[in-house]
């Protein structure tokens, strides 16, 4: 039988779109203390928000009658009409926020307009007017959410931890306060400040206020003023792009929005740049004609549709080029040109040769034979690959059907070894050669070494001579320090070093502890941790993935240049493996090339 639903049940529909997690609330109520022309807010969060979420602002108040009419779904004073979908101005405009916060949740305003002596309290629980009264309060509102999803048990259920849910809701803090660097913004966590940022007077002030001082060395200014959008903001040095992917930021008319059209623009800019994997930082800010961009598209508001989309992202494309052109990291000389600058020389011009000088009693010096140095070859490719001696290596058959030992058994190991562009390792075979892809097999090996030490608990972390500090953002150390059995099962002994810094003291057995590897190594696990649930230890999938993605993250972090020594014992420790033939990424390894194909080929 058709008809209509109860405001309650209706506000708890639209709650499954509007509030998903805490995170949900917060960015919603501080985005509606910004359109109260607010200069000041604080944001309260206790237990990540499942116990309470706290948002006070200066702003311009509302009336006892607006206090009540704001719980009314589609209550707004944003629009008053359809052309007024057209140029929406302000963050909020549907008036659906707070219905469908109170419709979940046990809520308490307070909210006193400007210029006048009393404030008005409303409270409200699951849609339903509990109270309402005149109180003493200051200027401006204090909205208190408490007991979020206590009517939904299953969605208070499936909430992640405390340290992922909060990692969400800085996330929404710091979108709203880059891009709102004239406002005062405060956030508390269990009583303990995480964020006291001060308005300050340009974004690469706010920028430094939230990620440190040392960020603004690896950015590069980037802004262009076309009829179509006037683009504006900063991009990361090549060098310091990252494989997590954080701090990359779009935002139009003041507003944060995703892109992954947009992001691929960037990414084409950055091309050959940046190593495979890796993602630049950027903070970008679209100013345009409101009527040229739809915000209206999802409940969320991240999600905009521009009328030019195609010509705007060559024009981003172009500009990053353009950047990072005028900073040196690409190439700038055109030996194309059509307009290159013509050098005459006159016909009758002859060179003046310089006078040398030698003296007759000179001789060459032979050079000194150092024992122990031995000559090396003056070409690479100078190595014998038939020598009939070469090192037993008593490694196992990886492939049925070649019959006896794979590798010739005498000789010299290092000296059948070749690194061709640290990409390949070709090694000297009984019947052939093979061909390794040097990536893949690191891969292979991290995999292996990562899924032993999760499924056994029994990793041993390798310590190091002098313990690394390294300084992390909130988000990046709470990430980190989610889960100390997370860490303790991979083999890293890391501890709490002061607020947001943390001491590495051991790696994984075999690991390189150099400053810059482990830094390099962290960024990693940072990076993995990002991608990977936080109840992985609970799954074998979550293991296996977490596995695959800190082994590639690993195996991209070490692209050093690799010694014939080095490569000996990669190629050892490949085949130590239990499937050393195939990428845990499903791709091939190795390749063998038998004499038969040589003798085809030449």
């Amino acid at each position: 039988m058709l008809q209509v639903l109860p405001a309650s049940i209706s506000n708890l529909i639209a709650a499954g779109e509007v509030v998903g997690r805490p995170a949900s609330v917060v960015k919603e109520l501080i985005e509606n203390a910004v359109d109260a022309s607010a200069d000041t807010i604080s944001v309260i969060i206790e237990d990540a928000g499942r116990t309470s979420i706290q948002i006070i602002d200066n702003g311009c108040g509302m009336t006892p009658e607006e206090a009540v009419l704001c719980f009314e779904r589609h209550a707004t004073s944003k629009i008053a009409n359809a052309d007024d979908l057209n140029s929406i101005q302000t963050y909020g405009f549907r008036g659906e926020a707070l219905p469908s916060i109170a419709a979940v949740a046990e809520v308490i305003l307070k909210s006193r307009k400007r210029g006048t002596e009393t404030g008005y309290e409303v409270t409200i629980a699951g849609s339903e007017l509990v109270s309402q009264e005149e109180v003493a309060c200051a200027e401006g509102t204090n909205i208190s959410v408490r007991n979020l999803f206590y009517k939904i048990p299953a969605r208070r259920k499936f909430l992640k931890s405390d340290n992922a849910e909060f990692r969400h809701i800085i996330t929404e803090f710091i979108r709203v306060a880059l891009c709102r660097y004239d406002l005062n913004l405060r956030l508390l966590h269990n009583g303990k400040d995480i964020y006291n940022l001060k308005k300050v007077n340009s974004i690469k002030q706010r920028i430094m206020e939230i990620e440190g001082r040392e960020i603004i060395k690896e950015l590069v200014d980037i802004g262009i003023n076309s009829s179509i959008v006037t683009v504006s903001g900063f991009i990361g040095h090549p060098e310091d792009a990252r494989k997590s992917s954080g701090n990359q930021y779009f935002f139009v008319n003041g507003r944060f929005f995703k892109s992954p059209y947009f992001h691929k623009a960037i990414m084409r800019g950055y091309e050959k740049l940046i190593p495979e994997g890796t993602y630049p930082s950027y903070y970008l800010f679209f100013e345009t004609n409101p009527e040229n961009v739809d915000v209206n598209i999802h409940p969320a508001k991240t999600e905009v549709k521009f009328e030019n989309e195609s010509e705007m992202f060559e024009i981003l494309t172009a500009l990053v080029k353009e950047s990072l052109g005028k900073n040196s990291f690409i190439p700038t000389i055109d030996f194309n040109h059509d307009t290159l600058p013509q050098i005459n020389i006159p016909k009758d011009y002859t060179p003046i040769l310089p006078n040398l000088k030698s003296s007759p009693s000179y001789s060459i010096p032979k050079p000194v034979q150092i024992p122990g140095l031995e000559r090396l070859p003056e070409n690479e490719f100078e190595m014998d690959f038939q020598q009939e001696n070469i090192t037993d290596y008593n490694i196992p058959s990886m492939v049925d059907g070649y019959g006896g030992e794979i590798f010739d058994t005498k000789g010299t190991a290092d000296d059948n070894i070749l690194v061709l562009s640290n990409k390949y390792i070709v090694t000297a075979m009984r019947s052939g050669m093979l061909i390794i892809n040097t990536f893949r097999a690191k891969e292979r090996i991290f995999y292996e070494k990562f899924l032993h030490n999760l499924d056994n608990s029994e990793a041993i972390a390798q310590q190091v001579l002098f313990p690394c500090t390294l300084e992390l953002n909130p988000i990046q150390y709470s990430l980190l320090m989610e889960s100390p059995e997370r860490l303790q099962s991979l083999g890293f002994d890391i501890t709490p070093n002061g607020e947001n810094s943390i001491s590495v003291n051991g790696m994984p057995d075999g690991f390189n502890t150099d400053p810059e590897a482990v830094k390099e190594i962290i960024d990693s696990l940072i990076s993995t941790f990002e991608q990977c649930e936080s109840d992985w230890l609970s799954k074998a999938q979550g293991r296996d993935n977490m596995a695959r993605s800190l082994a590639r993250a690993t195996a991209l972090g070490g692209q050093k240049r690799l010694t014939r020594t080095q490569a000996r014992v990669l190629v050892d420790s490949l085949f130590c493996c239990a499937e050393p033939e195939i990428s845990p990424s499903g791709k091939k390894i190795m390749e063998m090339i038998t004499e038969e194909d040589l003798e085809k080929r030449l």
